[in-house]
């Protein structure tokens, strides 16, 4: 009875904790065990963290948020891990390394809006989200970035109030439920306190209405463009399960096969496009068709397009030349493959993951590589330059892996006159269904931000076609070894008030923050000279 009496206290006093619970609800449970009502908490997930720490020294509001994070993101992100699976240490290196850093940004963001939100007599409900999102932008900048947590990816199950993202992008979405964070944690404190409150509670109201009139506008924005029925294009998504643990030589005519195999019946319903997967193929495709040296799979796969008289689009293993130095270094590439078998075009995968697909300060830490290259990692040399694929005249935006979370690369491929996404991926490396399907419900947002249709194409899953409002129209179970067929309307794309301006919302937020910073440093210096 004593410890139970203990644990109580001991969570009494640690109330914030609740927000480890809640968070993992929010971006784990809700989105992933097809519990879409629990998707609600991402609203209070940090209003017990904003109570806890809105009273504490500055000191502990970084590192109680640091510890928040570390449990609640370690909860959420914890299949990362698997990938290091390969060593009796990976997984916990793995998951420390990655949530350390994540955490790191998280109590940054809580530390600055207290800051500023003591130092001045603006709305927490103002100061908060926008700190939050100008952080979130941060973290999509640079060779490390990993902007994988944002707050706003919580909503996917709610269709109707994410079509607001065609507006405001997924900031806004951010933007609006770390506000309500903030004001219902201000609303609680002011009424615990007996303080006015007043103030959080209008702000409560004020947030009611815009979520209210968002879940409205995307009713009726559904609701006046149902589903198409019309094809332009039909596309064939292979799924075919490849292990990343066996041995890719020892196997690849094994798995050609399984492909051939999944490919002859997805023609049976007259595709104009087959999309498989980013690991199906780890041959230089495009390396050996330009230099007149195909192996045996690379012709097969060549002759099967032209087999059938049908595109292909699929992984493989660039190839740069360095001539100075006689070097080759490997890229992580998708090539697209013509109906005469005729390789066309090659993008190189711009945005790698960090650490699992390339180290940038490798020349500075070698031991750093070691230890990659010990967990099954790759050194791919990036790529420098967006590539835009001509499909049976349809313009094609391809994306690798998890560039589908960079939603500013997006935008910069819609603004081209875009008619549709592909996205490649391969996410067996996890045994969890949580990761690929996170990593799914961003192409979502994608769909929706530009109003363009989006193929996503796993060696696992989630393999499925999105039409330009954020619907499914055609998908595979995860871990199935099968195909689906999907049919393209590109008449539906539409140019969004996001494809045309933009993240808006970050600026205006930027520029308040720069604003509200000026004014606390005025005030700071004009105080020390009036003592002074």
């Amino acid at each position: 009875m004593n410890i139970v009496k203990r644990l109580a206290i001991f969570f009494y006093d640690n109330y914030y904790l609740l927000s480890v619970v809640l968070m993992y609800c929010s971006f784990t449970t809700s989105l992933n065990l097809h519990l879409p009502l629990l998707s609600v908490f991402a609203w209070v997930s940090l209003v017990p963290l904003f109570c806890f720490v809105g009273n504490k020294p500055l000191k502990q509001v970084y590192i109680l948020s640091f510890i928040t994070g570390i449990l609640g993101f370690g909860a959420v992100y914890y299949w990362i891990g698997d990938f290091g699976q390969a060593l009796p240490f990976g997984k916990p290196i793995i998951v420390a390394l990655v949530i350390s850093c994540i955490s790191v940004f998280f109590a940054t963001k809580i530390l600055v809006a207290e800051y500023l939100s003591r130092k001045s007599n603006v709305p927490k409900m103002i100061i908060y989200p926008s700190v939050w999102i100008a952080i979130d932008w941060v973290q999509t900048i640079g060779t490390m970035a990993f902007p994988w947590n944002f707050w706003g990816y919580t909503q996917y199950p709610f269709t109707n109030f994410i079509q607001i993202a065609s507006i405001v992008g997924i900031y806004g979405i951010t933007f609006i439920i770390i506000a309500a964070n903030s004001s219902i944690s201000e609303y609680l404190t002011a009424r615990i306190n007996t303080a006015n409150y007043r103030q959080p509670l209008w702000a409560c109201a004020i947030l009611c209405v815009i979520v209210i009139f968002a879940t409205a506008y995307g009713w009726v924005r559904l609701h006046n463009h149902p589903p198409s029925k019309n094809s332009t294009m039909r596309i064939a998504m292979v799924q075919s399960c490849f292990s990343p643990w066996e041995n890719w030589i020892e196997n690849r005519y094994r798995y050609l096969d399984i492909l051939k195999q999944l490919t002859q019946q997805a023609m049976q319903h007259n595709p104009n496009l087959i999309v498989w997967s980013e690991s199906a193929t780890l041959e230089n495709i495009s390396y050996g068709y330009y230099n007149g040296n195909l192996n045996r799979f690379e012709e097969e796969v060549l002759s099967l397009a032209a087999g059938y008289r049908v595109a292909l689009l699929t992984g493989e293993i660039g190839v740069v030349e360095d001539f100075v130095n006689h070097r080759y270094y490997p890229q992580n590439s998708m090539v697209l493959i013509n109906s005469n078998g005729e390789v066309v075009e090659t993008y190189a995968k711009m945005h790698l993951v960090p650490f699992g697909e390339y180290f940038p300060y490798g020349a500075l830490f070698p031991f750093v590589n070691t230890i990659i290259d010990a967990f099954g990692g790759s050194n791919f040399m990036p790529g420098d330059r967006m590539v835009v694929l001509s499909v049976n005249g349809l313009k094609c935006a391809p994306l690798i892996c998890y560039e589908n979370i960079f939603h500013a690369v997006c935008r910069k491929y819609a603004k081209e006159g875009l008619d549709f996404y592909v996205n490649i991926t391969n996410l067996l490396w996890t045994n969890n269904p949580v990761g690929p399907m996170q990593h799914f419900y961003f192409s979502t947002f994608r769909a929706i931000e530009n109003g363009v249709w989006f193929v996503s194409a796993g060696n696992s899953g989630f393999t499925a076609l999105i039409d330009p409002y954020g619907r499914i129209t055609a998908s595979i179970p995860l871990m199935e070894k099968t195909y689906c067929i999907g049919d393209i309307d590109s008449s539906t794309n539409t140019v969004t008030l996001y494809r045309r301006a933009g993240d808006s919302l970050l600026y205006i937020a930027f520029l308040f923050l720069g604003i509200l910073s000026v004014i606390i440093v005025y005030r700071t210096y004009t105080e020390k000279r009036r003592m002074s």
